[in-house]
């Protein structure tokens, strides 16, 4: 995965030794808001005049403010020093960024920070200590040792924002009292103090700019009206920060170790482990003995270490890769990362982000689409850039952010381009087969997000949760050629509909909780049908429909689906269901209460499986409702066949409870949405 990132890296800034086209590549997206929404830049300026900090949130967030600001994230790693001078992190401001600045000896700025340091901050410790609001007991606690970063605090006490106004409404020597009386451990004090008085600073800068900090999409540090930003000097710092890498234990020329050489490039020159923690996608582990050499991790480098021109390009795709191949599947984060397997002329830039645009949106058309002709028409734009010039693979990477990186949760590697193609194919035949077995609904598709809405998640644990890896494995299967088995997509199935009829909240399927299960179980029928067509999902051997005493449509329906005799007979059972339900709706649906539309029939499934008892039970049940609800004469024929299948095959019943819920609710939804097809079809031509 290095390598392909470091290839994009080397399209993006070559072997340019210029800041200018490596800076390019180093920006962040800052998200512009579509619509009426809109957000903005703060800027948080500091007289050198007078004690006066001014706020000025006038400007919006464009396409070119990451650029103008200098927006590079933040600086690598959980603990690193945080000093760029633009950040979408108010609290570094308030902490961090000033005396970082100040002690890093980048010309002009530097000297700059310092006075602010001196007019505006207070170390935190001492300012505590000096205090006359603090009892003795409460000053005990601050003999903790305390971080860096935790050293120095914005002095809100006495500055004044915007017109003689305060950032905050108590001084920090109160809020800190407040913290020590809620009696929370207090083993980590200065940290605590740092986020109570964030909290703070924040709610006053809420009021003083009457934006919520959503709406803030930068905040930037300016000195006497000049963006810190704007400073040549700053800039050489921040591209300098990017390109070194960290020298410290490996060295380089005669005292290099013996066999030390650059993962990427295998030179000799400008080696170091270190520079691997710059990129936030983290690639290898960074800080556990048991993956360094001879458990220790000062022998990290004997296992890899990285140059400083690999660094550079490795830092640079990095950013492409989380600014361009960003997506989502649902819940899921997805990043998707070309290989260039083989390219007859040289890669440029332009065709990259031509090519990556074309990428996500085909991979997001193939996930939700209105229209088949949308998909035909992004798949084949996307597909044009696979020529004879250009031969490419993808690698889909589903990842979770986490504090001290990026944890990958499923990398579905060497995906070829056709698979678009493919699965245009498989929608158009999948969309043609539910006409014509069903009829005709326009809405009615079968993309990759509807396998997302037939598996259960639980999403408050999605990341770590087994039902995800579950979900996940599926597109793998899709987009590795692999094969599902079937049973294991009924199981998923039945378990989804089963947090649909309970009710069950937190889960990826909240979507249809309350709503009817007839519309959930034909997609998933249908499901089945694209991944056949896919050749995902083995094609079963159907009955010989002919000596069936059953209408044209049932026969029909019965034959594509290659349902055998025991699956048959379940798939007319949950006809009859149907033709139950759809009587008892009719006769409830104008009540004013509850049991509106109520189909007392499916209280009668259970929706945790069906095993051989309780079909043999529910049976009966249908054969009496149909009896009760007067529709035995007109069903008649049916319940013969089922009867007729069902004897023959329940003595030695092999399919398992969830397969036998499945097709009885397969039978079930037929019905259903044949009724509702039929029913607004039949209003359509009446008006």
């Amino acid at each position: 995965m290095i390598e392909e990132i470091v290839e994009i890296g080397d399209i993006l800034i070559g072997v340019s030794s210029g800041n200018e086209a490596y800076l390019s590549a180093l920006i962040e997206e800052i998200e512009v808001p579509s619509g009426n929404e809109k957000n903005f830049v703060a800027k948080i300026n500091f007289s050198t005049k007078e004690k006066i900090i001014t706020i000025d949130c006038a400007e919006e967030v464009k396409d070119s403010t990451a650029k103008d600001y200098v927006y590079v994230g933040s600086a690598e790693g959980s603990n690193s020093p945080q000093w760029f001078a633009s950040t979408k992190s108010f609290a570094y401001f308030l902490t961090e960024t000033i005396p970082n600045l100040a002690e890093r000896s980048i010309p002009v700025v530097s000297d700059i920070c310092k006075k602010i340091l001196d007019d505006y901050f207070v170390n935190i410790k001492e300012y505590l200590l000096s205090s006359a609001e603090l009892t003795e007991e409460e000053k005990m606690l601050l003999n903790q040792r305390i971080e860096k970063k935790y050293m120095y605090f914005l002095n809100t006490d006495h500055v004044m924002v915007n017109d003689n106004k305060k950032l905050t409404e108590r001084p920090i020597s109160q809020i800190y009292k407040e913290l020590i009386r809620k009696g929370k451990s207090t083993d980590k004090v200065f940290k605590q103090l740092r986020d109570a008085f964030t909290k703070e600073c924040t709610d006053g800068l809420k009021k003083l700019t009457e934006l919520k900090p959503q709406q803030i999409g930068l905040y930037v540090l300016c000195v006497d009206g000049k963006p810190l930003t704007s400073y040549p000097e700053y800039v050489e710092a921040v591209v300098a920060y990017k390109r070194q890498v960290k020298k410290g234990a490996e060295k380089t020329g005669e005292k290099q170790k013996e066999g030390n050489i650059c993962y990427i490039c295998l030179g000799t020159d400008g080696l170091s482990f270190e520079g691997l923690k710059k990129p936030k996608f983290k690639y290898f582990t960074t800080n556990q003995n048991i993956f360094a050499s001879y458990l220790d991790q000062k022998n990290y480098a004997k296992n890899i270490t990285v140059c400083e021109k690999c660094l550079s390009k490795l830092v640079a795709g990095d950013i492409f890769l989380r600014n361009k191949l960003k997506t989502q599947f649902g819940s899921f984060d997805v990043y998707v990362l070309p290989t260039f397997v083989y390219t007859s002329a040289k890669l440029t830039k332009n065709y990259l982000e031509d090519l990556t645009l074309n990428i996500t949106n085909s991979l997001n058309t193939a996930w939700n689409y209105n229209r088949l002709e949308k998909l035909r028409d992004d798949i084949s734009n996307f597909l044009s850039f696979f020529d004879q010039n250009h031969y490419f693979l993808l690698n889909l990477i589903f990842y979770r952010e986490a504090q001290a990186g990026t944890k990958i949760m499923k990398f579905i590697p060497d995906i070829n381009p056709s698979i678009f193609d493919k699965i245009y194919n498989a929608a158009s035949k999948v969309f043609s087969q539910y006409i014509d077995i069903i009829g005709n609904d326009p809405s009615f598709r079968i993309s990759l997000e509807s396998i997302y809405y037939s598996v259960p998640i639980r999403l408050k644990n999605r990341n770590e949760s087994t039902e995800a890896q579950r979900l996940l494995n599926i597109y793998d299967a899709i987009f590795s050629g692999k094969r599902i088995a079937r049973d294991f997509l009924i199981e998923n199935f039945i378990k989804a509909v089963g947090v649909v009829v309970y009710g069950k909240e937190g889960y990826n399927l909240s979507k249809f909780i309350g709503n009817d299960i007839a519309l959930m179980v034909i997609r998933m029928v249908f499901v089945m049908k694209f991944l056949e067509f896919l050749d995902c999902l083995e094609v079963e051997r159907g009955m010989d429909v002919s000596q069936l005493n059953l209408s044209d449509d049932l026969k029909s329906y019965i034959q594509q689906m290659n349902y055998d005799e025991p699956k048959t007979a379940l798939f007319l059972l949950g006809v009859l269901i149907g033709e139950i339900g759809a009587k008892q709706y009719l006769a409830t649906k104008d009540r004013q209460d509850d049991s509106a539309g109520h189909k007392p029939i499916l209280n009668k499934i259970n929706y945790n499986g069906i095993d051989r008892p309780k079909l043999i039970r529910l049976c009966s049940d249908v054969h009496n409702k149909l009896r009760q609800e007067k529709l035995l004469p007109y069903t008649e024929m049916i319940f013969a066949e089922m009867k007729r299948l069902l004897d023959k095959h329940i003595d030695s019943w092999k399919l398992d409870k969830y397969e036998t819920l499945f097709y009885i609710l397969s039978g079930y939804a037929y019905k259903t949405q044949k009724v509702i097809l039929n029913a607004s079809n039949s209003q359509e031509t009446s008006n």
